[in-house]
């Protein structure tokens, strides 16, 4: 499967494995701006199909998704998804796996419909909290400050390559063409009401050298069923750094969630997932 229109924008979809009543559906969602769903399609995504459903997406202006003008709040992402998976015909609750702003939507989603989630795995999430929006807006405007500059324009052009070229165009064509920093600066926080209101189980992975660390911390203490795993020696670029660490992590928790053949829907497992990578 390639394409699918829901919420009235055409995404870029890869659906993997087969659902079962033993089994789970995971979606994995991807960072912003350079970042889209090969991220995860060649590290997580083919191994958990071995033994779960896995959908996998290009957000709205991400990779070969469509890029509309507007609709790049938190909440438009989370109404994307829904959309996406009655498209797709999901009738049972997901297992949300988000990287870096993938986990800002799979919080907001579990927050908004917590019957259609049966539990949610942050990677280096950035979670909407107080100061998060004119952060991101921010970040980005340095990022498309950097990617006017000349001289950036002329390295790219020489030693990029078509893939990160590609990348850098598309970030550039969201930053320059969209509403997503003025999106992104209106987005209301999550109050740690709202957070400790959450009963989903949540499983937050961070690296020790995280520059959002203390974001993970406030989640840990509001969720009251989160569990925070902090790895060693790792920054942002979790996924990527730690994959083979992520995957054990990932298998705990799909273990020790419930599945539609669980007897009245209680957990597989009693024990929760391994810590392999650090307290």
């Amino acid at each position: 499967m390639a394409e699918v229109t829901a919420n009235g924008v055409r995404f870029h979809v890869q659906r993997l494995g087969t659902a079962r009543d033993d089994n789970h559906t995971v979606v994995m969602m991807h960072g912003m701006v350079m970042d889209n769903l090969s991220s995860f399609y060649y590290t997580l995504a083919n191994p958990v199909a071995l033994d779960h459903e896995v959908i996998l997406y290009d957000q709205r202006g991400h990779g070969r998704s469509e890029r509309p003008p507007t609709g790049y709040t938190v909440a438009d992402s989370v109404a994307d998804l829904r959309a996406l998976l009655a498209e797709l015909g999901v009738d049972r609750p997901v297992v949300l796996v988000g990287n870096s702003y993938g986990g800002t939507i799979g919080m907001a989603y579990a927050m908004a419909h917590p019957d259609e989630v049966r539990g949610v795995l942050l990677i280096e999430a950035h979670i909407a909290v107080e100061g998060w929006g004119d952060h991101m807006a921010g970040s980005l405007a340095l990022a498309a400050f950097g990617l006017d500059d000349d001289q950036v324009r002329e390295w790219l052009s020489d030693q990029g390559g078509r893939k990160v070229n590609r990348l850098a165009r598309n970030a550039e064509a969201l930053i320059y063409k969209t509403s997503m920093l003025d999106d992104l600066a209106a987005v209301p926080v999550m109050t740690e009401a709202q957070l400790g209101a959450l009963e989903v189980p949540v499983l937050a992975l961070y690296g020790e050298q995280s520059d959002i660390l203390d974001v993970a911390r406030t989640v840990e203490r509001c969720v009251p069923n989160c569990r925070l795993q902090v790895m060693a020696d790792t920054t942002h670029s979790l996924l990527l750094e730690r994959t083979a660490e992520v995957r054990e992590a990932l298998d705990g928790l799909l273990a020790a969630l419930p599945t539609d053949a669980s007897p009245a829907g209680k957990p597989t497992s009693d024990a929760p997932p391994d810590n392999p990578g650090g307290a």
